[in-house]
């Protein structure tokens, strides 16, 4: 998803921080064109909490690419959020993982005033482990219990979906998909990244292993032979809490945001195509400017200790040409992971054209996403991955922002927190020559997004 730069006299909003206090009143928040009639259109915005992490702050910024700033008197307070981002420039999403439980989800804009103020409309979420972009559309998904159950008492299992629409202000939540044998496998599955490619809606389906229901109603027939001590449980509750299919990578395919009748991709070149952090699964799957699908798979089944739920695939990419359902067999399977010299991949996002930013693992592969301070740019026309320079020492890097932003120029700003006492800074990468420069510093804890807002009329 690339979230670009409207052109100038559009204020954009900065990046979302997770931060200590601090304060600055000299920002001047609009951005000025050379016409009167483009001012006041737009602004750049940060948003970060203070060093408790109680309190969150969204704050108004004069640039991205240099000056200083603070929280301390200086934004809207909020509450704290999972997951930030912009919808079409006109609203910033709060996204709150709530255990398992469903939560209210905030909207903010920029009003007439050039303020950041609260949407009046509250969505009620359900648990979400993904989200992305559909036409007007906010869409999150997990798994979750069904009602169904079967005679022992187990529930099914399903993927809930919720449609977030800001156009109407309204929440709607789709009929539970059935996870349960989604691929014809027995097992069920949840869902990682939502991606708009060419009208059709693309999903990475992770497979999560056999369920209690599933293996109940079965009789345990899809359990491979040589695998039975794999198996949890007793009596009728009988689980395996990993896929037997580590080796591959399924999409799922739908004409449009509905989620009916799917068309499922498979391929054994590579293992599922998702990041790991505990429980959220971080989209891999991502949509050139011109429509193609790359689909990128870190190998998250390395962290498994028995072998026969281990992948031996290395962090690599494959591409679904525009409109396609399959893999492009002409452009083949990408081992990032040699390209990089051994570095495994963590998790990634779209910039400008057909580049993407990889974040990757310098101190070893794990599921907690810990360790993972190097960023590279692959290039998906030329499968070409170069290492970014201009960034601090890897060894002194604590954070990255959760998702980039994509400027009209090509270029994508992230935001760095270091360990070595200086202030967290967001970085301008120019994917064509993969190289980072140092641009607005924050007096604070962790910066963790950017983007902007284009000014409402309310």
């Amino acid at each position: 998803m690339n979230n670009k730069l409207f052109k100038s006299g559009v204020l954009m909003l900065g990046f979302a921080a997770l931060l200590s206090s601090c304060g600055d009143d000299d920002d001047e928040t609009i951005v000025k064109d050379e016409t009167e009639t483009a001012k006041e259109q737009a602004a750049f915005f940060f948003t970060g909490t203070n060093s408790e992490g109680s309190a969150n702050y969204i704050s108004t910024v004069n640039s991205l690419s240099e000056g200083t700033s603070t929280v301390v008197g200086n934004g809207l307070e909020t509450f704290t959020g999972t997951e930030w981002f912009t919808w079409k420039d006109k609203y910033l999403f709060r996204l709150q993982y709530n255990q398992g439980n469903s939560g209210g989800t905030s909207a903010y804009f920029l009003n007439s005033k050039g303020e950041i103020e609260t949407s009046a409309y509250t969505y009620d979420i359900q648990r979400f482990t993904t989200y992305g972009v559909f036409g007007d559309y906010v869409i999150t998904s997990a798994v979750a219990a069904t009602d169904t159950k079967d005679e022992a008492g187990n529930a099914a299992y399903g993927i809930t979906v919720t449609y977030l629409d800001p156009v109407n202000e309204e929440t709607k939540n789709r009929d539970v998909i059935i996870s349960e044998n989604f691929l014809g496998t027995g097992e069920y599955v949840t869902f990682s990244g939502i991606v708009e490619a060419g009208g059709k809606l693309y999903s990475a389906v992770v497979p999560v292993g056999l369920s209690a229901y599933g293996n109940y109603t079965s009789n345990q027939k899809w359990v491979k032979k040589g695998n039975e001590d794999l198996l949890a449980g007793s009596d009728n509750a009988i689980t395996l809490s990993a896929t037997q299919y580590p080796d591959s990578c399924f999409v799922v395919v739908y004409d449009n945001e509905k989620m009916e009748n799917p068309t499922i991709i498979r391929t054994d070149k590579m293992s599922y195509s998702c990041g790991r952090m505990r429980s959220q699964y971080y989209q891999c799957i991502w949509a050139a400017e011109n429509g193609d699908v790359y689909v990128f798979s870190p190998n998250v089944t390395r962290a498994q200790t028995d072998d026969r739920l281990k992948s031996e695939h290395k962090s690599s990419v494959m591409r679904i040409k525009a409109g396609a359902t399959e893999f492009d067999e002409s452009y083949g399977v990408v081992d990032l992971e040699t390209l990089a010299d051994g570095l495994p991949l963590f998790r990634c996002w779209s910039m400008s054209g057909n580049y993407f930013l990889l974040q990757m693992y310098t101190a070893g592969f794990n599921n907690m996403g810990t360790g993972a301070t190097a960023l590279a740019v692959y290039n998906g026309g030329t499968k070409e991955l170069t290492m970014i320079s201009g960034l601090p020492e890897r060894d002194v890097i604590s954070a990255f922002s959760k998702r980039p932003y994509n400027d009209e120029n090509g270029l994508t700003y992230i935001t760095v927190q270091t360990n070595d006492g200086n202030k967290p800074a967001v970085y301008s990468i120019d994917p064509a020559t993969a190289t980072a420069t140092r641009g607005l510093e924050v007096e604070c804890g962790q910066i963790n997004y950017a983007g902007k807002l284009i000014m409402q009329n309310k």
